[in-house]
């Protein structure tokens, strides 16, 4: 008798488990990843309040010398670093770039972390144009206005601010004044070389009133800076005809506000013109 036995071949299924062993390793799993997070993030922290992150240096730059010449290392330790809290990873950097804006003279400033405990800061300085509006309550403070016709206080004494012109009106027209201002002095120097606007204002009524660097005073009228042009470049296409018979820096006053006309006085001599 022939016995032949079949090999023996293992079941691919294994055996299912209990349902209750099941949510055991998963629930063990999940506790150690909780474990494991919970030991990184303790490890994190302990990591960034680590005294060597403290904010130890700051630099402070500028585009040109200028933007820094203002304040020096004591100023800026005295109003600044008082405010800062923190190390590098949760210093307020908002707050630092607030206090650095606060400071007379400084337009804008950003501030940057700089591995691993220091801060970049990189200031830009206000570049006055002109004198603005009436002096401050503070005899140590002047009223200035920038290049982007904002108007900012400064400390008086810094710089020789003497030889700007003194520009005038409501405090929300500044870069309108300023504009008007740049617009005018443009003109002017093809009609009357040589001379410069000092002062321009707007009264509270609206009416626009300049001097020259030779004394003239210039009543402009009213209305926007494209009215008060319009008026400026009529009278000064006849200047020409007026500049072969008299001189014109003998102009001592002219007066824009004649409907289609004006009326101007000259050392000895007065004329007017109408349609």
């Amino acid at each position: 008798m022939i016995h032949i036995r079949e090999p023996y071949i293992p079941s691919s299924a294994a055996p299912e488990l209990p349902r209750e062993v099941v949510w055991l390793r998963r629930g063990t799993v999940v506790l150690l990843g909780l474990l494991l997070a919970t030991l990184l993030l303790v490890a994190l922290r302990a990591l960034m309040l680590a005294p060597w992150f403290s904010i130890a240096r700051m630099t402070v730059s500028g585009q040109t010398a200028y933007d820094t010449q203002f304040h020096n290392a004591l100023t800026l330790r005295a109003n600044v670093l008082p405010a800062l809290t923190g190390n590098y990873f949760n210093v307020d950097l908002r707050t630092a770039q607030q206090r650095f804006e606060a400071l007379p003279w400084i337009r804008s400033a950003v501030v940057q972390r700089a591995f691993p405990n220091a801060l970049a800061v990189t200031l830009t300085a206000h570049v006055p144009v002109a004198r603005w509006g009436a002096e401050a309550n503070d005899a140590d403070i002047e009223r200035l206005i920038n290049a982007q016709g904002e108007i900012f206080e400064a400390s008086g004494g810094q710089m020789d601010t003497d030889d700007l012109p003194k520009l005038a009106g409501p405090d929300t027209a500044a870069a309108e004044v300023l504009a008007l201002y740049q617009s005018l002095q443009a003109s002017l120097q093809t009609g009357i070389p040589n001379q410069t606007i000092t002062e321009l204002g707007q009264s509270p009524q609206g009416l626009w009133r300049a001097k020259l660097s030779g004394g003239a005073l210039l009543e402009l009228g009213t209305g926007s800076k494209q009215d008060v042009m319009q008026r400026v470049d009529r009278w000064l296409k006849t200047m020409p005809e007026v500049t072969q018979k008299y001189n014109a820096h003998a102009l001592q006053s002219l007066d824009l506000r004649y409907e289609g006309g004006f009326a101007m006085r000259l050392a000895g001599v007065t004329t007017r013109q109408g349609k």
